[in-house]
């Protein structure tokens, strides 16, 4: 069996950051954890090789596991409940965009963008879920490299097999999202795979309760643009109406 765990820690090595900076992101997430009403997603922070500093109270409910389980296995305990053909596609193609995106990004501009991808995780109890993972970047070595990350991870609605999709996005000068990156990478006969990044900014500033013509206006696009990309999303989702298209997208991650 492949080792998971060395290739991610081979590919995410970094350098150091100081522990009096590490703690006052924990400091600040502890605080804001405490606020947080009771949902199916968790925050964390983890510091390559893999070591979680930080575990939202709700990852229990999650995963099944305890925060102290994470806290003494890491990363490992992680790879063992990712289903193994994720985990391929995770090692393989997910986490090297991520790094290389990182080392292509200006510093501070690097600090603005999300980063978010989907993968199947195996419970304690043995059930699988549809987990949809979000990360940020807290805290970059001397050398560019990403050192400290800030995760959100949330339960899809969809038990079935979806396709692994990675994508990247940043506020623009509007001060809206724009995804700058989106790969499928293990594509299947469902509408989802033909779904693009600029469509992808359509749909989430639809679900926001935007109109057209306000779409057009923060992506600097013209109407018959947006109407445009509507139309192809209903027809490659297979959906009558922007209501139907918000809730599949949210059930299965897209948004």
């Amino acid at each position: 069996m492949r080792n998971y765990v060395r290739a991610y820690q081979d590919l995410t090595k970094s350098g150091f950051v100081k522990e009096t900076i590490i703690e006052k992101h924990v400091e600040q997430h502890i605080a804001i954890d405490a606020f947080l009403p009771e949902s199916a997603s968790f925050f964390y922070i983890v510091e390559p090789p893999g070591k979680y500093r930080f575990l939202g109270r709700q990852q229990e409910k999650v995963s099944g596991y305890s925060n102290e389980e994470f806290f003494e296995r890491g990363i490992e305990l992680f790879f063992e409940c990712v289903h193994p053909d994720d985990a391929e596609i995770l090692v393989d193609r997910v986490y090297p965009s991520l790094v290389r995106l990182v080392g292509e990004l200006p510093g501070e501009e690097v600090k603005d963008i999300q980063f978010q991808y989907n993968y199947r995780f195996k419970r304690k109890n043995g059930e699988y879920l549809n987990l949809l993972e979000q990360v940020y970047v807290l805290e970059l070595d001397q050398y560019g490299v990403l050192s400290l990350a800030l995760g959100n991870v949330i339960i899809l609605a969809d038990r079935g097999v979806l396709p692994m999709r990675a994508s990247c996005k940043r506020i623009n000068d509007s001060g809206f999202c724009e995804t700058f990156y989106s790969e499928i990478f293990n594509p299947s006969s469902s509408g989802f795979n033909r779904v693009t990044a600029r469509e992808l900014d359509i749909l989430r500033n639809l679900a926001a309760g935007m109109t057209s013509r306000e779409i057009a206006e923060a992506l600097y696009i013209s109407k018959h643009t947006v109407d445009t990309h509507r139309r192809n999303l209903l027809r490659k989702l297979e959906c009558k109406s922007v209501v139907d298209l918000v809730q599949i997208a949210f059930a299965n991650g897209m948004l």
